[in-house]
């Protein structure tokens, strides 16, 4: 996945691709090339922001990775990774 995959999915509001994007982001599940590392920080900001209110089921590994139950929301995991921002943020930057 690249960062302009991320960026088209948030102005076309592509929920199936934010989705991708934010496990991708969140857990590892995928690659997700960009120029540098900020720039994948700040992608996860505006997905959690476009996320806030999805009620679709995460996947059971983000849910986990995250500390969540199974069966958790898109919304909790968004409003999850903003209470713990430091330490998501800083796993993004390592992960690159």
């Amino acid at each position: 996945m690249k960062l302009r995959d991320i960026t088209d999915a948030l102005v076309g509001e592509d929920q199936a691709m934010m989705r991708q994007a934010f496990g991708a982001l969140v857990a590892g599940q995928e690659a997700v090339e960009a120029a540098s590392p900020g720039m994948l920080v700040v992608a996860l900001n505006r997905l959690c922001a476009a996320l806030q209110k999805d009620d679709g089921v995460m996947p059971e590994a983000v849910a986990q990775f995250l500390g969540l139950p199974a069966g958790s929301s898109f919304a909790a995991g968004a409003a999850r990774v903003k209470a713990d921002w430091t330490r998501m943020s800083r796993t993004i930057v390592e992960r690159v």
